[in-house]
């Protein structure tokens, strides 16, 4: 590194944590910094020196010079690669459900944490004392209006009213005088009654009110519709930007558009010129559009068979086993047959997201296509790509050790969807598929009210569907069921399942894992064995332990730091 003056040194601590050394953190320059660095990435000297010579005048950045160069950056270096080192935080507030879905689609370089339907209580009202549920303009304006107001007040006026009786529920089945935690962090559970410390009876009140929130949450959120406005804080790299946009405004759901709208507005003061190329990705669009024709003209007289809620496709075992039998078994013919199972998922998946069918019956159908068939529906998904940024969906990303076909309640779907390094596809949320009942609800009395919940869901879903295809999924609950796809490596099943399956857990999700643990231990023992993290244990107050680690920890917290307020 070239010798910095005193000056250049006092300059440079405004910009880098450590101006002389040779690791340091930059700072102070968002919407820069990923240009800096690839300009830095074919000079001479190191980034400080760049920062010097090309981005300050003057002792502070030319703004004016840095865009310019920006743009030069860009041309030289392709700003697909350059738009990953420069990042941004943006936040959504009052979206709904739904949409949350659109902006979550888009899985690599960002980073989205999302409101609780675990934690909070959605009983809130806005300030016009409408409770906090999303409604679509063109519904809003049509003759079905009434119809939508009046359900969904009716299905949050039905959770608002359940919450003191769940919460009554929980407090019979373990009353504060029984419950038990860690409270002081020894490893020995206590209870309320053998506590003298004021700060740890405080601190076991607040365990045992969260302990029994969190229940009453995790049961009640399966009347909360997708139309539930919530809130949704993203981090995420510029190319990771530029493709969520484009998806936003290629979405089919009004509201996607809106926030795609909205969103490039905010991220134009941030980091404009690495998202310039965000717009309506009319080939998604056209290609969408076919897959849809195609899959009605292919599935519109097969009805969906009923499948297992977890059921992990067998890589073709079964047809390479019929095909070879009573033949002599050559490797040419091995090669060929393996290659014609390739081909079957690949196509299957094609339909997989238009259809209403599970991922075996559909190949299965794809086997008793005729070549021309299957090359009308090969040409569909593909289309007319005019560019390398015509890229085919998911499809083509077959080939995982591991491919899951899975009907589960969307609660469930929301919570595991955020595995990034899956692949998934999914087909349109709807109440059609039935509802899954949280055993609770039926205990506690209350399954009549929940039940009423789900058919007034189907009800407005069947009015809206003709006319609002898609914008009709805002009926959908979250115990409504989905179907879904999620393929992955052996590398990651590690992750997933045995992060999936840890004491507190939703139930809901944790069997989901294990089922699907269950699975790979049918194809693979040893493989399956391996995996020795992944807990069958059944836990109901798993939570209530977490909190207490919690309280523990913070007490610890309080001590080094002082008064550390609740959060």
């Amino acid at each position: 590194m070239t010798k910095l003056t005193h000056e250049e040194i006092e300059l440079l601590k405004r910009y880098v944590t450590d101006p002389i050394g040779n690791v340091f953190c930059v700072t102070n320059l968002a919407g820069l910094t990923g240009a800096a660095y690839a300009r830095y990435s074919r000079a001479k000297g190191g980034f400080r020196e760049v920062l010097l010579k090309e981005f300050i005048k003057e002792g502070v950045v030319d703004h004016q010079h840095a865009s310019e160069l920006i743009q030069r950056v860009l041309i030289a270096y392709g700003d697909d690669s350059v738009g990953e080192l420069e990042g941004a935080h943006l936040s959504f507030e009052e979206i709904s459900i739904l949409a949350t879905k659109e902006i979550e689609e888009c899985r690599i370089g960002g980073s989205p944490i999302e409101q609780s339907t675990r934690y909070v209580f959605y009983d809130q009202k806005d300030d016009h004392g409408h409770f906090r549920y999303y409604t679509d303009p063109a519904i809003a304006s049509s003759p079905y209006a009434q119809l939508y107001i009046e359900t969904m007040d009716w299905l949050f006026q039905t959770y608002c009213d359940l919450i003191e009786p769940m919460q009554e529920y929980y407090r019979k089945l373990k009353s504060l005088e029984q419950a038990e935690y860690d409270i002081k962090g020894q490893g020995i559970k206590q209870r309320w009654v053998d506590l003298t410390d004021p700060a740890d009876q405080k601190a076991f009140k607040r365990t045992y009110q969260s302990d029994i929130r969190t229940r009453a949450c995790d049961a009640l959120r399966a009347i909360l519709p997708l139309a539930t406005r919530t809130n949704v804080g993203l981090f995420g790299n510029g190319r990771f930007f530029q493709s969520m946009l484009s998806s936003l405004y290629s979405s089919s759901l009004p509201e996607a558009n809106m926030l795609g709208n909205a969103s490039q507005a905010q991220l134009n003061q941030v980091m404009p010129v690495y998202i310039r190329r965000a717009e309506t990705n009319a080939y998604q669009n056209e290609c969408e559009q076919r897959q849809q024709e195609l899959s009605e003209e292919y599935l519109k007289h097969v009805k969906p068979m009923s499948d297992e809620p977890v059921a992990l496709y067998d890589n073709g075992a079964s047809y390479l086993a019929h095909c070879l039998a009573g033949q002599v078994v050559t490797l040419d013919l091995v090669k060929k047959t393996m290659n014609e199972i390739r081909d079957q998922l690949t196509l299957a998946l094609m339909l997989y997201p238009t259809s209403k069918h599970p991922l075996n019956q559909l190949v299965k159908i794809v086997g008793q296509m005729t070549h021309e068939q299957r090359q009308k529906l090969i040409n569909g998904y593909v289309g007319n790509r005019r560019n390398r940024r015509d890229r085919p969906y998911r499809a083509f990303e077959s080939g995982y050790d591991y491919t899951f076909d899975l009907v589960t309640d969307f609660g469930v779907y929301k919570d595991l969807m955020r595995h990034r390094m899956t692949s998934q596809l999914r087909q349109r949320f709807s109440p059609l598929l039935g509802f899954n009942m949280p055993p609770d609800i039926i205990a506690a009395g209350h399954e009549s009210k929940v039940r009423e919940c789900h058919d007034r869901s189907v009800n407005l879903y069947n009015t809206l569907v003709k006319d609002f295809p898609i914008a009709a999924s805002y009926a959908t609950l979250h115990g409504s069921n989905v179907r879904w796809l999620m393929a992955f490596n052996e590398r990651e099943a590690y992750h997933l399942l045995e992060l999936r399956t840890t004491p507190q857990g939703h139930s809901g999700y944790r069997r989901v894992a294990q089922l699907m643990h269950q699975k790979i231990k049918e194809r693979s023992a040893w493989r399956a064995d391996l995996m020795k993290f992944v807990d069958y244990h059944e836990y109901q107050w798993a939570r209530g332990d977490a909190e207490a680690k919690q309280r523990v920890k913070e007490k610890d917290l309080d001590k080094k730091i002082g008064h550390l307020d609740t959060l």
